[in-house]
């Protein structure tokens, strides 16, 4: 059994688009409108194939359990499956209960130009011995970073960070991973953090 902290997200994605033209529109809202925005759907050889909503094209599952939002008990049900899926640890091993969902982050990453990131992402801690079982096709290397050597292991990494992992570390990593015995009084379900 391996005793891990993980920190992992789940995202509700929002287009510049729609984010633009309705600045002053509460955040529910312009989620809400952001995610009826059309996308273009396209097969394995990257063929057009008809469109749909962006909260269609984005849905994590057929599960509608997964939407619901009382206590973001739909987002910890998705790290859950996820958590399966990725990571091969057992459902039994970290059920949405076992989740402290700490708050959401924005964020915007325009990449290479062409392909970008604009999302809502979830932070949610698991604080639990889980066993792990990589899934290879999703998962290439599982590696565990003290925090005493976090800094020093991720310089000398040899792969990218994703955007959203790198605004995290920059941010708010370490004062988390500091404060673990007492991750309740950084919760802010309210506010939409913007770095």
């Amino acid at each position: 059994m391996l005793s891990l902290r993980l920190l992992r997200s789940s995202c509700k994605l929002i287009s510049s688009h729609a984010y633009s033209n309705v600045a002053t529109a509460s955040s529910a809202k312009l989620q809400e409108l952001a995610l009826e925005e059309k996308c273009i759907l396209v097969n394995e050889r990257d063929q057009y194939t008809g469109s749909a909503s962006k909260r269609d094209c984005h849905r994590v599952d057929p599960e509608e359990g997964e939407r619901e939002e009382l206590n973001a008990i739909g987002i910890r049900r998705a790290a859950q499956r996820r958590l399966n899926y990725e990571l091969g640890i057992p459902m039994a091993q970290a059920r949405p209960e076992n989740f402290h969902f700490l708050t959401r982050i924005h964020y915007a990453d325009r990449g290479d130009g062409t392909w970008g990131e604009h999302e809502i992402d979830y932070i949610l801690f698991l604080q639990k011995d889980v066993d792990l079982k990589p899934n290879e096709s999703e998962v290439s290397e599982v590696r565990y970073i003290p925090r005493k050597g976090m800094n020093d292991t991720i310089a000398n990494l040899d792969a990218p960070l994703t955007p959203w992992f790198r605004l995290i570390l920059q941010h708010r990593l370490q004062l988390w991973w500091d404060n673990l015995h007492m991750l309740d009084s950084y919760e802010n379900h309210k506010k939409i953090e913007r770095f």
